[in-house]
């Protein structure tokens, strides 16, 4: 499973109900559908960078998940159905990485000194 971001934006005359039935709506539809979501942040009503159907305004909703991308395909389409979503755009997320070990599995560092020497560059002065 991947890690996804979906970012939706919903009409300024929504009721503040019917945002929380579509935030709901996604959660169901992600669980529904074997995905885990990690967090669901409503940022609530802020302007928009260009108007978008005659309003300067929209409800901005973030869901944060982990999913496989027919989940992806299948939110993406309910959103294009759904009359109350202006815009939106998912993105996948890179996938995290184990942190490298700071020693080598011997020990050993790499280096040869024994780690009580300081490096120091002298600096020539230049007339």
């Amino acid at each position: 499973m991947q890690r996804y971001e979906t970012l939706f934006i919903l009409h300024p005359d929504v009721p503040e109900a019917q945002v929380r039935e579509t935030i709901d709506r996604t959660r169901k539809l992600i669980e529904a559908m074997e995905g885990h979501v990690a967090d669901i942040q409503d940022w609530g009503l802020r302007g928009l960078a260009y108007p978008i159907e005659k309003q300067s305004r929209g409800n901005y909703v973030l869901a944060q998940y982990e999913a496989s991308s027919a989940v992806v395909n299948e939110l993406e389409r309910t959103m294009k159905l759904s009359d109350e979503v202006v815009r939106f755009v998912s993105v996948r997320m890179p996938q995290l990485e184990p942190a490298a070990p700071e020693k080598e599995p011997n020990g050993d560092t790499g280096d040869s000194s024994d780690g009580d020497e300081v490096a120091t560059k002298s600096v020539e002065e230049g007339d």
